[in-house]
């Protein structure tokens, strides 16, 4: 059995009622798997997944191949071994109802908003352990960071003092690395962000 659900609403959690934000309020769900005699009862998991992990993830437990390149990564061996490490990074990116060859170019929520979503720009975010790493792909804004083991609400940004600048390079570089595994188009195409250093 495996049960998930949409997102709900964020209810003013970071000035949002929806969920179109890269922060937990507006985007996190339940995800429960249950295979008794297969998987641990009871386990609980705290490494972050993605909807793209679902497809690979089903057809390891079938015991099918994926028919082609998947974004996603089968979840299998973390949901036998919970504690387990996992070396993976999840990733998420927000490019409203945009996909393919269509998000060559970065929308640019200014040119065109024809509905509250519209009005979201487009943002790439990356989990990997306890830190989550955003970037709106917003020429000029700030990333942002947070250590989401002391601040689950996501309002100190790391990302703009110095003392956690390793991080977010390493964070940052480990976006661009999952842009290029799943061949992202807009790759090419990233706005600078204003904490990037360098020409």
């Amino acid at each position: 059995m495996v049960f998930t659900s949409d997102q709900g609403l964020a209810v003013g959690h970071h000035g949002f009622l929806d969920k179109h934000a890269p922060y937990d309020a507006n985007i996190a769900a339940p995800l429960i798997f249950s295979m008794p005699g297969t998987l641990p009862a009871g386990a609980v998991c705290d490494v972050a997944a993605g909807g793209a992990d679902l497809a690979p993830t089903l057809l390891g437990f079938a015991g099918l191949e994926p028919p082609g390149p998947m974004h996603g990564r089968d979840l299998g061996a973390l949901l036998r071994e919970p504690s387990s490490p996992w070396p993976h990074p999840t990733m998420l990116m927000n490019t409203h109802q945009r996909y393919g060859s269509d998000t060559a170019r970065v929308f640019d929520p200014s040119t065109s908003p024809n509905s509250p979503a519209d009005c979201v720009p487009w943002w790439v975010l990356l989990r990997k352990g306890h830190h989550k790493y955003i970037r709106i792909l917003v020429a000029g804004e700030p990333e942002e960071l947070y250590d989401m083991s002391t601040d689950p609400e996501e309002l100190n940004n790391l990302a703009l003092q110095p003392a956690h600048r390793d991080t977010l390079q390493a964070l940052r570089q480990a976006t661009l690395d999952e842009l290029r595994r799943i061949d992202a188009p807009f790759l090419a195409n990233l706005p600078r962000a204003s904490t990037e250093s360098g020409p």
